[in-house]
């Protein structure tokens, strides 16, 4: 069979700017206001979906970051590719029409045209979607109080191939933890009391209560296993047992663990087992969560003011983790292995029920977990549902290392070198990511 035979998903055709807007949240996965959408096109087929926060104003100064970053990703996809690759910017706006002024962010809109243009990138599209209506700024007669929204609501594409797709959640609520079923959290509640905390050195906050039994080299590669069984649970079909969900309370609650997990869940359960039979015997065992080299002078906000989302899930088998065998922190080998991650697409089922585990667990048992799922978050490229669910475990435990230490790696958006991939898009496009970009 063709790719286009064995790929279910519905191609969305648009005919025009509404058909566009109209199909802008199932390309992204969300709706969300006050944003930039800068979606990519490999010829006629669309490529990564990249949300900006808006800039906090039109002057100059605030939209240079922005407009190096789209500047950067199109001439980085163009090289990987070989081709040139085109843009389509969508400027989504609380704001409202007025017929006496120009539309808002037109100041903006004619600074990224001018940039693109100068830089030599196609523009596909830039438009506005407002409160009250939209507009395509690549229209020579633009109606003063823009076109009407119903124009988009009634598009063809929405009718058509998008009719039988359940419409995207507001980018607030992603990463919500549900309400609990009361039967799941009593029964965790229930299988908790037969998971005792770990306790062994270099226990996170948990003092050593008695030695491991067996040998040295039997309990080491013993937890590692166990924890590694966590990473298994995540990655299987369906919800967690009891039992697997208490396992992974436990496990996420201690950093190393924590740490066998993440390693587990970039590559496969079986690796950090692996590599730990190579590494001399302890290596894995009270592993810092971050040295006092990797903490940057204190900040709270993104670098450059930027906070990103971008979708681009990848099928891609490699598997290249690299980590340094002396002077290695959490942190640390986070920060190197993750912008080599490609296979997005498997996260979303380890997000559901990493999601549906946290609803059942008591929240003081929460934070480890959510921890995981705020670097899972940004690792899929949602900088703003991590950041969120880091502040919420820190909330919960202010002195909580894990989530301080993902708080602090998730600060910059993180742009990676991905192969192509499938997935609903304009054209029927494979969706890619380009290297990884920062503002300048």
């Amino acid at each position: 069979m063709t790719e286009r035979e064995s790929d279910p998903r519905p191609v969305i055709r648009c005919s025009g700017t509404a058909d566009f807007l109209a199909a802008l949240p199932y390309l992204t996965g969300f709706t969300a206001t006050d944003s930039l959408f800068v979606i990519c096109f490999i010829g006629a087929r669309s490529g990564p979906a990249v949300r900006i926060d808006l800039p906090r104003s039109d002057d100059p100064g605030d939209a240079l970051a922005i407009l190096d970053l789209m500047s950067e990703l199109a001439h980085d996809l163009s090289a990987m590719h070989e081709h040139p690759v085109a843009v389509a910017v969508v400027i989504v706006s609380n704001a409202s029409f007025d017929m006496t002024g120009p539309p808002p962010w037109q100041r903006l809109a004619r600074r990224i045209e001018r940039r693109l243009r100068r830089d030599g990138v196609e523009i596909r599209e830039l438009c506005l979607l407002a409160a009250d209506g939209w507009l395509s700024f690549l229209d020579p007669r633009p109606p003063l109080a823009g076109r009407p929204l119903s124009e988009i609501a009634e598009s063809p594409v929405i009718r058509g191939p998008l009719r039988q797709i359940e419409a995207p959640v507001e980018l607030q609520r992603l990463g919500e933890i549900p309400t609990a079923d009361p039967a799941r959290a009593a029964a965790l509640a229930r299988a908790l009391e037969h998971h005792p905390p770990s306790d062994f050195p270099g226990s996170e906050r948990v003092p050593p209560l008695r030695s491991e039994s067996g040998s040295t080299s039997d309990s080491y590669f013993a937890w590692i296993s166990e924890a590694a069984e966590s990473t298994r649970d995540l990655c299987a079909d369906g919800p967690l047992s009891s039992d697997a969900a208490a396992r992974l309370v436990r496990n996420s609650a201690h950093s190393d663990r924590w740490l066998i997990i993440a390693l587990g869940l970039l590559t496969r359960p079986e690796f950090p087992l692996e590599l730990a039979a190579e590494l001399p015997i302890g290596r894995f065992t009270g592993v810092p969560v971050e040295l006092e080299i990797d903490l940057p002078p204190l900040t709270d906000e993104p670098a450059a003011g930027l906070r990103t989302e971008y979708r681009a899930n990848t099928s891609a088998g490699r598997e290249r983790t690299r980590v340094a065998a002396s002077d290695w922190s959490v942190f640390r080998i986070l920060d190197g292995a993750c912008p080599e991650f490609t296979e997005h697409g498997r996260l979303r089922g380890v997000l559901a029920r990493l999601r549906e585990t946290m609803s059942e667990t008591p929240e003081p048992l929460r934070p480890g977990m959510l921890a995981l799922s705020a670097w899972l978050w940004w690792l899929q490229g949602n900088q703003s549902v991590a950041r969120r669910q880091a502040h919420e475990a820190l909330a919960i435990d202010a002195g909580h290392e894990l989530a301080a230490m993902v708080h602090r790696l998730t600060t910059k958006p993180l742009y990676r070198r991905l192969t192509a991939t499938r997935s609903t898009s304009l054209g029927g496009a494979r969706q890619t990511q380009s290297r990884r970009a920062a503002p300048r």
